[in-house]
């Protein structure tokens, strides 16, 4: 028989956890091939002849700066089959970015530069509405390694030179590109760029074409036009021309002192988008609205070069699109006196035949853009603009997603009070209840908005609080120490409010945002408003102002699930082709006093999770001291039992322990500013946990082990008898159990299940980290059976109490340390969960960490029953191993089974044997010995080693026992075992059917 071999079991314990806890990034390092080294191309034979090849200059003097040839900006035609697509998409962006990795100076007066630089290709398909993510194809030009990612792009190094005299640069280098048949395949390419020489806004194009140098049939030559990042001394040539004309609104506009940081930092780092209200500048917008965006190139104080692009619709992409087609090349300066920037666009030119010949000319168009000083529920974008010439007209266009925090001299006017004081009637005042400040982040939620079509998720924040932006109100008055500020346009219960609704998801092509402003009624938590609505109707957009806005905060202290409920519905009649039907709203963020509370429970149940642990390694290992001090006991632990809590601490090990922390993963680490400190604390949990379990795996080995090692073959089968007894009772239990469950969730009514999924930008508790449901469904089957499992490790103690009771065993053989501290870790859950269900209510239970709902049953029925039956486990236990396996059980249920024990006193060998001292006192009795009344078929008697007292134990068992069939007689071979045959064989019997076996 083979034996169990511990070392090779804590080996596998061991890899398995590895496997399990190994990251993705470990794994993608062993599966990832090193990367390609394609041979270098000699630059002599491809690129001499447009810029000689010389010796670099050694000395540091000679390094230039990289970002002087740099351009991010570009469009590029061709090179389809980089990407593995015949047939290129109206929607794709197309963009080249060149960036310098190192230029040093040669040896020589020729004004010639050694370049080491990278060229990435890239595709980006425009996505379907604003703040919507999309993909990127992205081939990159990179020739000495060949790094292949996800994204499946290629990378070329390129080298070669530059000459600044004649403004040309030439560079080869190799890539592998990934065919159609999913091989890769070398490349060899060559490129060429022409930089102009003039540093102003007619030199700012770079041209260029990367071209093959071997024969491959299927690539055709990508022709590239991008704008310089930075050209070096870069000189304003029209801002002259700028300044004679510089727009015709005359509304008060905000100076750029009150912008903060200045206008700079209005326009850097990212592409901006405007809503314009022509299409005639470029005669691209057949119908409806055009786009323009803005990317601001260099930005010196006041003065700004930018570039222009223009589109039918508002799609949003990674990269900028510089179609010659739609582009503008721009550059202006800040005017001090009319508080607006004033510049002059030019068009991109003869670029219809090829991009190399692409310039820079018709300067005729002006631009402005300007801050206004106010804003309205009709006139709400801080950034406001026009483009003109003379002979294409005159486009207006407004910001779609500048941040209002940066004008702090901002103004917001309230023109629809009228309309919201007939809309919104005052109510009878809530007597004890609070509801959250006007003034506070409490205003700022995510709701879902159930309308006839479906459901959508929204964001809801204030921008004006009185005349005050939102924004300012939150960083003045939480700040220490600062004095808290009543804006006006608010008296002592109402306060004029304004709000941005933004849907989330799925996005409508019919119907955008909606702003709205109205009154807020803090004693009763109505807020009242009416809205605006951008609308496409028959192709055409338009705003319907006629929305009527109604929402109830729940009080601050409410235990209910929902913080707001309320409606938006339209005033218009039913037959008008704007009307929108009734939106029933409802949110289930959070308060701000609740988000504080629940990261310190947090906080405290990772503590206790661990303390938990911690006491659970504990108690195994006092169960561990005991059983190298009791080691006659350990054959009487039940397997069963041992293997339940193995498999209690391994399941959440395989499964990835990082789901009890789920909002710290697919949500985006929710509940903690610091990733990295709840990332710590898993760690040590789950190190916990381990450590846990392999005690647990010792403690298992070790019973097995004992019982495989018994020398008495007749005790070893008896234990095993009971043990199997224990599963045929466990098994059919634990296999019900889980068929209710099954049985419970698929008859549970489905539910329409509205949650609303936290935006990513967000770093706080307020919004609910849940994925949005719009689907009638059931509770995840999966969760059913874990809290299932879970209550199968509250009753661990089951398989135990049923191997005493059928081995009818008093040994002590588990520690009450370890039984009676394991079902207090299992059972304090149940008693938190209680204490916490009054204190914090529903509402919170998807931040629950310790006590999870998703791992046990929790409720106050559930908390109630399994706290009684682990503390009568735990007793029923403590008086087995005190007063035997069946002391629970009346003796008139237990007539088989009987345990008799030879011992060295008197009188122990029967308890109906009475012992010398109380004879005297029953010689007058009538002599009645109990076992006369046991109908005992089998009696086994084992260890008979022949000696007088164990022949006058039988000779009265068989005097007695008038139904015994068949007597038992265990005996050692190794002993005198035919002297024990010789005397047993002659003794008298009761009962005739009565015969003698030897074992």
């Amino acid at each position: 028989m083979a034996t169990f071999r511990p070392s090779l079991f804590f080996f596998f314990a061991f890899f398995l956890l590895f496997l399990t806890s190994a990251t993705p990034l470990a794994v993608s390092s062993l599966v990832n091939p090193n990367p390609f080294k394609p041979p270098r191309i000699p630059y002599s034979d491809h690129c001499n002849h447009i810029v000689p090849e010389s010796p670099t200059d050694p000395s540091p003097s000679a390094a230039s700066s990289p970002a002087s040839l740099a351009f991010d900006v570009s469009f590029f035609s061709g090179g389809d089959s980089f990407f593995n697509r015949n047939q290129p998409r109206s929607s794709d962006v197309k963009s080249a970015s060149f960036r310098a990795k190192s230029i040093r100076k040669t040896l020589g007066d020729g004004g010639i530069y050694r370049v080491e630089a990278r060229l990435t290709l890239q595709i980006s398909r425009t996505s379907g509405d604003l703040g919507q993510r999309n993909m990127i194809q992205v081939t990159q030009i990179d020739g000495r390694r060949i790094p292949v990612s996800f994204m499946g792009g290629q990378s070329f190094e390129l080298y070669g030179f530059w000459s600044e005299r004649t403004g040309r640069v030439c560079l080869v280098g190799s890539a592998q590109v990934l065919s159609p048949f999913g091989t890769y395949k070398p490349f060899d390419a060559r490129l060429m760029l022409s930089y102009s020489n003039e540093s102003n806004i007619y030199g700012s194009l770079v041209k260029g074409v990367l071209e093959s140098v071997s024969n491959q049939s299927d690539f055709k030559t990508v022709s590239i036009l991008g704008a310089r990042n930075t050209p070096l001394n870069y000189e304003y040539k029209l801002l002259e021309e700028s300044n004679a004309e510089c727009g015709r609104n005359s509304e008060e506009s905000l100076s750029v002192e009150s912008v903060l940081g200045g206008l700079c930092k209005v326009f850097e780092g990212r592409s901006h988008v405007y809503r314009t209200t022509d299409c005639g500048i470029n005669r691209t917008c057949s119908s409806g609205v055009e786009y323009m965006s803005l990317l601001s190139l260099l930005c010196d104080g006041e003065k700004m070069r930018m570039v222009l692009s223009f589109s039918n619709t508002s799609g949003v992409s990674r990269l900028f699109s510089f179609d010659p087609r739609t582009a503008l090349v721009a550059e202006g300066a800040w005017d001090v006196e009319k508080n607006r920037f004033c510049g002059v666009a030019c068009r991109i030119l003869n670029f219809t035949d090829s991009l190399s010949n692409a310039k820079v000319g018709d300067c005729s168009l002006r631009l402005s853009l300007r801050f206004p000083a106010s804003l309205s529920i009709k006139r709400r974008a801080p950034v406001v603009g026009e483009l003109w010439s003379a002979k294409t007209g005159r486009i207006e266009f407004s910001s779609l997603s500048d941040p209002l925090w940066r004008f702090s001299g901002l103004r917001y006017e309230y023109t629809e009070s009228e309309r919201v004081s007939k809309l919104c009637k005052s109510r009878s005042k809530s007597k004890g209840k609070h509801y959250p400040d006007a003034q506070t982040s409490d205003m700022r939620f995510v709701m879902s908005v159930k309308y006839p079509g479906g459901v959508r998720s929204a964001r809801a924040s204030p921008y004006f609080v009185g005349d005050r932006l939102y924004h300012d109100l939150l960083v003045r008055g939480e700040g220490a120490g600062v004095t808290r500020i009543i804006p006006m346009n608010v008296t002592k219960s109402f306060t004029n409010i304004t709000y941005m609704i933004r849907f989330l998801n799925p996005v409508s092509e019919s119907r955008g945002d909606i702003f709205a402003e109205g009154t807020y009624d803090k004693e009763t938590g109505e807020l009242c408003m009416v809205g605006c609505q951008s609308v496409k109707l028959n192709s055409t957009m338009t705003v319907d102002c006629s929305l009527a806005i109604r929402f109830k905060f729940s009080p601050i202290d409410s235990r209910s699930d929902d913080r707001l409920k309320g409606t938006i519905e339209s005033t218009r009649e039913k037959i008008d082709p704007l009307y929108v039907g009734r939106m029933e709203v409802a949110s289930r963020s959070i308060y701000v006093h609740q988000a504080k509370e629940s990261v310190w429970r947090m906080d405290f149940e990772i503590a206790m999770v661990l303390i938990s642990n911690t006491l659970s390694c504990l108690f195994v290992g006092m169960q561990l001291y005991h059983m190298s001090k009791h080691q006659e006991t350990l054959p009487f632990i039940s397997i069963a039992m041992a293997t339940l809590l193995v498999l209690g601490h391994m399941i959440p090990l395989l499964l990835n322990f990082e789901e009890i922390f789920k909002s710290s993963r697919n949500q985006g680490s929710l509940f903690f500013e610091n990733d990295r400190w709840l990332e710590a604390k898993e760690i040590v949990v789950r190190i916990v946990t381990m450590i846990a379990f392999l005690l647990e795996c010792r403690l298992l080995q070790l019973a097995w082990s004992a019982r495989k090692a018994a020398k008495n073959h007749h005790h070893r089968d008896s234990v095993w008898k009971a043990e199997k007894m224990v599963c045929y009772v466990c098994l059919p239990l634990y296999v019900t159990g889980g068929l209710i469950a099954w049985l419970v969730n698929r008859n549970r009514t489905p539910k329409r299940v509205v949650y609303i999924g936290k935006p990513r930008a967000a770093r706080n508790l307020l919004y609910r980290p849940v994925t949005l449901k719009r689907s009638f469904q059931r509770p995840s089957l999966w969760k059913d059976l874990k809290s299932y499992g879970g209550l199968m490790l509250d009753a661990f103690l089951l398989p135990q109490i049923l191997f005493n009771g059928f081995s009818n065993s008093d040994a002590k053989a588990l520690a009450a340390s370890f039984y009676g501290g394991h079902s207090f870790v299992r059972l304090l859950p149940h008693a938190y969960d209680l204490y916490r269900s009054h204190s914090y209510g529903k509402i919170l239970d998807w931040s629950f960490i310790y006590a999870s709902h998703k791992v046990d049953y929790y409720s106050t029925a559930w908390d109630v029953i399994i706290l009684c039956i682990g503390f009568v486990f735990a007793v029923v236990v403590f008086l087995q191993q005190r007063f035997g396996g069946r002391c629970f059980i009346p003796k008139r249920f237990i007539e088989d089974g009987l345990i008799h024990r030879i011992t060295n006193r008197c009188g122990d060998a029967c308890a109906c044997n009475p012992g010398q001292k109380k004879r005297k006192r029953m010689k007058k009795l009538k002599e009645v010995c109990c076992l006369q009344t046991r109908r005992v078929k089998v009696l086994e008697i084992s260890d008979c080693g022949g000696c007088f007292q164990e022949l006058k134990q039988m000779i009265h068992f068989l005097d007695n026992l008038e139904c015994l069939e068949i007597l038992k007689v265990g005996v050692d071979p190794d002993k005198n075992s035919e002297l024990v045959r010789a005397n047993v064989m002659p003794l008298p019997r009761l009962s005739s059917k009565c015969t003698i076996q030897f074992i």
